[in-house]
């Protein structure tokens, strides 16, 4: 893979995850501008954390009053999953400059790691580290500029956002469209879409119904869908023989 077809794929990348990011950055973006700080304030969290959960707890946090100590910690730990992701990143890029893998670190998020382990793993052997690292970047501006900007369309029109699109929901929502590209199989995708619907829709049942609910509807879809695709594959490839 060449230098402009590596950059061209993370650009591709990125803007399927920017896609995915819509229902919760803009939630997300309501939410901050609500909690008590000034809007500017809760906005540019964005660039300085690129972690959902954390942003918003800390944000939270700060509207309440919570000391910056105090903040500064439960930021730490809700991120503390980023210290296993740095760990491998450093096994793919051990040839880059110090200044590339600080930039790296910075903008590595649960999406962007999850699309530079598979790239280095599959298409991007040791010899042509320069390609993962077009790819690498490229990708991660793109999720990077689009989280901010989706965040802070949310921090704009947070007076419309969270009647319309409960964070809960919007969250749900996020992790599905992020998670269907890697799905393989029309029965997966059929499971994953209908399960995640439907966990988000009986959210507020209690007891933790809605995510079994969730998790029984997708089941059901799953199956169906291959049972009814299994007969299709199955005549076709007589056909084939014919």
């Amino acid at each position: 893979m060449t230098h402009p077809s590596a950059a061209r794929a993370g650009l591709r990348d990125g803007m399927s995850v920017v896609a995915g990011y819509i229902p919760f950055a803009l939630a997300l973006g309501a939410s901050l501008g609500s909690a008590g700080v000034d809007p500017l304030t809760a906005w540019l969290s964005s660039p300085l954390i690129i972690a959902g959960a954390a942003q918003l707890v800390t944000v939270q946090m700060l509207g309440a009053g919570a000391g910056v100590a105090v903040v500064i910690t439960t930021a730490l730990v809700v991120n503390a999953r980023h210290v296993l992701y740095g760990a491998k990143m450093a096994s793919l890029v051990p040839s880059w400059s110090r200044r590339d893998r600080g930039l790296a670190a910075y903008l590595l998020a649960d999406p962007m790691f999850a699309l530079a382990s598979a790239r280095a793993r599959v298409d991007d052997p040791p010899e042509v580290p320069d390609t993962f690292r077009a790819y690498y970047f490229t990708m991660s501006w793109t999720c990077w500029a689009g989280w901010l900007v989706l965040t802070g369309s949310g921090v704009l029109l947070g007076d419309v956002l969270p009647a319309a699109l409960p964070l809960d929901v919007a969250a749900a929502l996020t992790f599905l469209l992020l998670l269907l590209p890697t799905l393989e199989g029309a029965a997966a995708k059929a499971a994953a879409v209908v399960g995640g619907v439907v966990a988000a829709l009986a959210g507020g049942l209690p007891l933790g119904l809605g995510l079994l609910l969730g998790a029984a509807a997708g089941v059901g879809a799953g199956t169906w869908v291959s049972r009814v695709s299994t007969p299709a594959q199955s005549t076709r490839q007589e056909q084939s023989h014919v």
